[in-house]
């Protein structure tokens, strides 16, 4: 290819480029100022495990019955129980070693109260690894409190032809398949 050649390819690739770039230009912009700007995190995140306040009763809901530590896969969750003056288990301390852990969230679906909820925290940038180890305050600290009402579970949608049975295929004017 000639001199010439060469300069009208490269001209021709820069004119394509410029092409995608003034294209964006125009588009509606998709940059977050971080950390200014907060991103908005889907509703099934799977964040830090946390443990919330019961405002009924100032206290977490763990029993300290260690399902927890038992069903982690890393083996990062350590609960220490301790007895009551009313003769039951309660929670004296609990470590999270958040380098370890994957955030599969079996710690939250074995809990027998509900007290381990995986929280909207994603910042996790620390200088040390010690930093990691959350103890006891830092995840009440993350989980914040429950909200006082439960929220109230979602119905199914019915029009998306999850219905069964032969009423059901009445309705919907299908036939089972044989």
């Amino acid at each position: 290819m000639s001199f010439l050649g060469q300069v009208a390819d490269g001209a021709k690739s820069i004119l394509k480029g410029m092409r995608v770039t003034l294209g964006y230009l125009f588009r509606r912009k998709v940059t977050l100022q971080y950390p200014e700007e907060r991103p908005k995190l889907s509703e099934r995140f799977r964040g830090v495990p946390a443990l919330p306040i019961d405002p009924a009763t100032g206290r977490d809901r763990c029993i300290a019955c260690s399902a927890c530590a038992r069903v982690c896969p890393d083996q990062v969750i350590t609960v220490v129980a301790e007895v009551g003056e009313d003769r039951k288990r309660r929670l004296a301390d609990m470590k999270l070693d958040v380098a370890g852990c994957i955030f599969c969230g079996l710690c939250v679906e074995v809990c027998p109260t509900g007290a381990l909820v995986l929280s909207d925290e994603f910042e996790l940038a620390h200088s040390t690894r010690e930093d990691l180890v959350l103890g006891l305050d830092k995840l009440h600290e993350i989980g914040g409190q429950f909200p006082e009402k439960p929220a109230e579970p979602q119905e199914p949608a019915e029009a998306e032809g999850q219905a069964q049975g032969p009423d059901a295929r009445a309705e919907t004017g299908t036939e089972p398949r044989t």
